[in-house]
């Protein structure tokens, strides 16, 4: 009976060692996620705004006759490009699973796939999948300067004739308890043209191929920035929800093994009381 005492109280110093670990890593997550959410206000509202340049702009572009450059696949393309956004770490719940799981959807034999964040390289090497991985780590310093350089690469990607288009998988924040994984397509631009615009398009100085090819990356740029944002938002509200559960689990599992234990040395106690009384009555 002694032995198995101790192996439940083993059991329960465990996981009371576990749960300090799932606390800790809750905290830090319940840390980056509330800075970052206070940060997501600020950038949408920016990119609410480039929005309303981009609606003149793109319309002028389809009105002067420039919509096959940005806005059509190109014909000799025969496959897609993929930017994924997936977590460098692990521990946080299906946020992973579930960004595998759209692209297995709608990947094809073929398909090639820019990746950002290592958690899913491996599982896509191993279905011998072409990556590229020249921004794998872009999302630990994310910053302006390093997305406009992918907004650049993806830029120049189009530009190959290569790729019939090139999307963005990535995960669309909601709440704290809500995100969903999407694809979101970079280039062609996919736009709701507006006729009435078209027909007035405006001025543009010095004219409006120039403005169309400058405004472009800026567009492209601040749109990856959102989302990839979006994306980490994300996963660190996965994970600390995934370390709130696996800490609500550990209290239920710690309950279960005290009552456990308690019972166990409850009966160890009687079994020595009746040994005692036993003998007692034996001599």
């Amino acid at each position: 009976m002694g032995q198995g005492l101790n192996k439940v109280k083993r059991r329960i110093q465990t996981v009371d060692s576990t749960k300090k670990i799932t606390s800790a890593m809750k905290l830090v997550s319940s840390v980056k996620f509330s800075k970052l959410q206070k940060e997501l206000n600020a950038k949408q509202l920016y990119l609410d705004e480039l929005q309303k340049i981009g609606n003149i702009i793109f319309n002028a572009a389809k009105g002067a006759k420039m919509k096959k450059r940005y806005f059509e696949a190109p014909e000799e393309a025969t496959k897609n490009l993929y930017v994924l956004v997936n977590a460098n770490m692990g521990l946080c719940g299906a946020y992973n699973h579930n960004i595998y799981k759209l692209f297995t959807e709608i990947y094809k034999k073929g398909d090639e796939v820019l990746i950002i964040g290592d958690s899913l390289l491996s599982r896509l090497e191993q279905e011998s999948v072409e990556i590229n991985t020249d921004f794998i780590k872009i999302d630990e310093v994310l910053s302006i300067a390093n997305v406009r350089k992918l907004a650049h690469a993806v830029l120049e990607f189009y530009k190959t004739k290569k790729y019939k288009k090139i999307s963005l998988i990535y995960t669309h924040y909601k709440n704290v308890i809500s995100y969903e994984v999407k694809e979101f397509s970079l280039l062609p631009l996919s736009y709701e043209f507006d006729n009435k615009m078209q027909e007035n398009p405006g001025d543009f100085e010095p004219n409006l191929e120039y403005v169309v090819n400058s405004f472009i990356n800026k567009y492209l740029t601040s749109q990856l920035y959102l989302k990839i944002y979006e994306s980490h938002i994300s996963e660190q509200a996965s994970r600390r929800n995934a370390m709130d559960n696996a800490d609500k689990n550990a209290e239920d599992l710690i309950d279960k093994l005290t009552l456990e234990y308690n019972k166990a040395r409850q009966a160890a106690i009687t079994q020595e009381i009746t040994e005692i009384v036993g003998g007692a009555a034996n001599k």
